[in-house]
């Protein structure tokens, strides 16, 4: 038995357990590879029984029907791109200047590492639903994420006088959005580096209090 924090003894799960949340990350894994690949409307259930490796019924009673299944996709989409521990370091971060430059990391291996699928869910979104569903669920964690960035560095006493952190976070978010990475990346040509380091630089600029 594991023990948290606060001395309460904590439950490991079984193997069963283990066993049934592996079967479900494969599930999703498969899902995502052939939404990647063939689009949403192309890859039946069926077919992502097939890659999974499981039967049908098995998918159903894992994650459930197919929308449900899209949506799961967004946790395994931010696991992928190691958001979960971007964020952490951001909500720790001291320095104003390195809390932009992660903000701008964490965006970047966001669109790096997945966006296959995410120009695929936004392709889908206009006819689609459940792609519609997932894109907007995206886009508000997005959103959610600059807002918190954009407080912290208000909290900080870095933002430049007049700029609140409501226009912080519009400003974060719409500089770092997915279109705007597909823009530099996709249309103008820039290597991620490239689009890394002037989002950070136009951002530091824009958004900080130089005297400080």
């Amino acid at each position: 038995m594991a023990e948290d924090v606060k001395g309460v003894t904590a439950r490991r799960p079984n193997r069963r357990e283990v066993a049934a949340a592996e079967t479900r990350r494969e599930i999703l894994r498969a899902a995502r590879r052939l939404f990647a690949e063939h689009g949403f409307a192309g890859t039946p259930v069926q077919r992502i029984a097939e890659e999974a490796g499981v039967a049908v019924q098995t998918i159903y009673s894992s994650v459930g029907s197919k929308s449900a299944l899209v949506l799961a996709l967004g946790d395994l989409i931010e696991e992928e791109a190691g958001i979960p521990g971007l964020t952490a370091e951001i909500s720790r971060q001291s320095n104003p200047r390195q809390l932009i430059a992660t903000a701008v990391r964490l965006t970047r291996q966001l669109n790096e590492r997945c966006g296959d699928i995410l120009d695929v869910l936004f392709s889908a979104a206009p006819a689609d639903p459940d792609a519609d569903a997932l894109t907007a669920e995206g886009m508000r964690r997005h959103d959610q994420g600059a807002s918190q960035g954009a407080r912290r560095l208000a909290a900080l006493g870095a933002l430049t006088p007049g700029i609140t952190p409501e226009r912080a976070a519009a400003v974060i978010a719409m500089m770092t959005a997915p279109a705007s990475w597909r823009q530099l990346t996709q249309r103008s040509g820039w290597s991620f580096d490239e689009a890394e380091t002037w989002l950070t630089a136009s951002l530091t600029q824009l958004l900080l209090d130089s005297s400080r």
